[in-house]
């Protein structure tokens, strides 16, 4: 068996066509053979699914801009390949429905889908299975060629090569509503806001969005976009994005912080994964200083919390802190001068009120989100090779 670089070749064939806008090209390639390219000639395609590509749209989105281009360390400019969210044909829906088979009698045999797990995902538990896991559903997304299919994608969306794409964690989770469920059952109808380790990630939708109501992916970036025609029905309102069709999927970088609106009847399944970016291909300051101001606004919430808390009970009733209930008691006056202005009582300046405040919090994180968009990424000419990286040749195993 040899490789292409768009997919695997048996018997001379390549079995299955990456991505749609690939698909286009080979179609117009196959109607007038006289414009197509040697690499078009490389992969023929397998007709229908072709064809189901080809009429199948894409819907694009861009996030909306959240700082001024002078806070850019390195001025690049908006919008950058990263500020794109692009919902997607990947699998027929045939294909589809074979995962979802496969994936809930995974379920089913094991309980994965009754309890949250909080080993693998620790900070936001949720109720999956790591794909490794299930041989049958393994199996089947190696026949379709599916993680050709959809890293080549993400590779073509984002200006990488696939060969710079890694899988941190590919899994399979299920959504269910609360309604008329069993309290003993530790399902998830939702998944808080929070951003991946990874720097992109991705979603398929394998339930046929009729069979649910409510789901899909809430992108904070998103919330004051307004839901126009230009998005095709997936946008919608607080910036949510559903696909349209069982087998789509939702390519973004996990870096913008998002969430799992929550499913309010039926039951929704998809297949997610981490995927990594090389490090020759980032710029390696950049994520430090996204997390430094991400975190800086964790510590201004916490303070103006722990203010506000340590003056409530345990103070005389009509005292200043009391009636203002923003500051905290210092219990420091053995350690002052007599003339020291900062003793026993100390209020809650008002630049410490407004850092603690939702709105400015969420500007201020959505500016840093915005600024790591925008240079995380490395210029193709600025990018090292793998074997420069490593200082030397670099052996497969």
């Amino acid at each position: 068996m040899s490789q292409s670089r768009f997919g695997r070749r048996v018997d001379g064939r390549t079995k299955i066509s990456l991505t749609p806008q690939l698909a286009v090209r080979k179609c117009v390639a196959t109607a007038n053979p006289t414009n197509a390219t040697t690499e078009e000639n490389m992969i023929p395609l397998v007709g229908p699914l072709a064809l189901w590509l080809l009429a199948a749209p894409s819907t694009t989105i861009t996030v909306p801009k959240h700082c001024k281009a002078d806070l850019s360390p390195i001025g690049n400019s908006y919008p950058s390949p990263l500020h794109s969210i692009h919902v997607q044909p990947l699998l027929t829906p045939e294909e589809a429905s074979r995962c979802l088979e496969l994936a809930r009698a995974h379920a089913a045999e094991t309980g994965c889908w009754e309890r949250k797990d909080s080993d693998r995902h620790a900070a936001y538990a949720t109720c999956d299975f790591p794909i490794e896991e299930c041989d049958h559903l393994s199996s089947y997304l190696e026949d379709i060629d599916y993680h050709e299919r959809i890293l080549g994608s993400m590779a073509e969306v984002y200006g990488l090569a696939m060969e710079d794409l890694t899988y941190l964690d590919f899994f399979c989770a299920n959504y269910e509503a609360r309604e008329g469920v069993d309290a003993n059952r530790n399902i998830m109808d939702r998944l808080e806001p929070h951003r991946d380790g990874s720097l992109l990630s991705y979603s398929v939708l394998l339930t046929p969005p009729s069979n649910f109501e409510g789901g899909g992916t809430i992108f904070d970036a998103l919330r004051d976009v307004e839901p126009t025609e230009e998005y095709r029905g997936v946008l919608h309102t607080n910036g949510v994005i559903r696909p349209n069709n069982a087998g789509d999927c939702c390519l973004h970088s996990g870096k913008l912080l998002h969430g799992a609106d929550p499913v309010v009847s039926g039951e929704r399944t998809v297949l997610v994964a981490f995927v990594d970016v090389a490090e020759w291909c980032q710029r390696p300051e950049t994520l430090a200083l996204a997390c430094r101001d991400w975190g800086r606004m964790d510590v201004a919430s916490y303070r103006l919390k722990r203010q506000e808390k340590m003056t409530k009970g345990g103070l005389k009733e009509g005292s200043v802190a009391s009636r203002s209930n923003k500051g905290w008691v210092l219990n420091n006056g053995r350690w002052l001068s007599e003339g020291s202005a900062v003793r026993g009582y100390v209020p809650a300046f008002e630049t410490v009120e407004r850092r603690g405040q939702i709105e400015f919090q969420r500007k201020k994180k959505l500016e840093a989100e915005d600024i790591l968009l925008r240079d995380i990424l490395l210029d193709k000419d600025e990018r090292d090779s793998p074997s420069a990286y490593f200082g030397g040749d670099v052996t497969v195993l």
